[in-house]
């Protein structure tokens, strides 16, 4: 079987060799190909990182198409005109559920440790020792249960804070494990109240494309802290600033952005109580994400159905 990589950000080779290795150890036979060397070269399977809609377009044997992150709206539209009927199959942690953990672990240490409020002290050479609020009290909510937030769950509980989640139906997906609170996006208000730091993982959907507005981001309680680690679109940027110039948010932790890279220009740059990072909450891993793709295929292979596969009517 022909598997077409195009992935611009990552050396061909790297993918070549692990796809190899993991194929062999499946017994599958395959002829990787290099998409961006060889446009024109069909192929049966491919695993793509923004592809070109031409080029996408052109594939026409194609059995199903593996997205080489978590998040699949940029591709979702490509698909719907030019693949309808392929499988779209996004990659399931493949390593990338333990940085996500990491990350936000980490920016939540930071708000709890109010690291940003010892910050504008250290300019003002204040030495001030500041009250640290009890990690009992101290609410961290979910906004979005998938992988990465299950992820981040486990690890949120393993430094005892106290959890609570927000989800499109307010329901466990099959085999999940989530203790806290759980609530529906209808119940959002509700949610966001009881919230000292939101943890923001939504996929882009239609439903969820700035759904953090002014309004919105107005029911989480004063001082209170952002991080968003899922889609840039899902949170109205200016809106954020505004709440953080009144007071009312304490600060932010921010890894996406709509457009990316976010423009020079940009008022979050500027913000003192914003931190910014270049969408590397959790990167793809060569090597494990590969293994997950000879997997699904050999899965494919047998006539099963592979997880992963996008439910292009929700979107993800």
């Amino acid at each position: 079987m022909k598997l077409a990589v195009w992935d611009p950000d990552e050396p061909f080779r790297r993918w070549r060799d692990a796809l190899i290795q993991h194929a062999g150890e499946l017994r599958l036979s395959v002829q990787v190909i290099d998409a961006t060397a060889e446009p024109d070269a069909q192929a049966d399977f491919a695993l793509v990182w923004k592809p070109p809609e031409a080029w996408l377009a052109g594939q026409q044997q194609l059995r199903a198409v593996f997205n080489l992150a978590a998040g699949v709206d940029a591709l979702l539209p490509l698909m719907r005109a030019h693949l309808a009927g392929v499988p779209l199959i996004r990659l399931e942690d493949a390593g990338m559920g333990r940085q996500m953990a990491d990350y936000v672990s980490e920016a939540v240490l930071h708000a709890w440790r109010r690291m940003d409020d010892y910050a504008a002290l250290q300019a003002r050479a204040t030495w001030e020792p500041l009250v640290l609020q009890a990690r009992t009290g101290f609410h961290v909510g979910l906004l979005g249960l998938g992988q990465m937030g299950l992820a981040v769950a486990r690890r949120l509980r393993e430094l005892e804070f106290p959890l609570l989640a927000c989800t499109r139906s307010g329901r466990l997906r099959p085999h999940a494990a989530f203790d806290g609170p759980l609530f529906d996006i209808d119940h959002l208000p509700e949610f966001l109240a009881r919230c000292r730091v939101l943890v923001v993982l939504l996929p882009l959907t239609a439903d969820t494309r700035r759904l953090l507005d002014y309004a919105t981001l107005r029911e989480l309680p004063q001082g209170a802290y952002l991080i968003n680690a899922g889609r840039g679109a899902v949170l109205d940027h200016d809106d954020l600033i505004d709440l953080l110039d009144e007071g009312h948010l304490g600060g932010a932790t921010l890894d996406v952005f709509e457009p990316e890279p976010l423009p020079a220009a940009h008022r979050l740059w500027r913000q003192p109580r914003v931190r910014i990072t270049p969408h590397v909450a959790a990167l793809t891993l060569v090597g494990p994400a590969a293994a997950q793709v000879m997997h699904k295929i050999a899965a494919l292979e047998r006539g099963d159905h592979p997880g992963g596969v996008v439910d292009t009517r929700l979107g993800y």
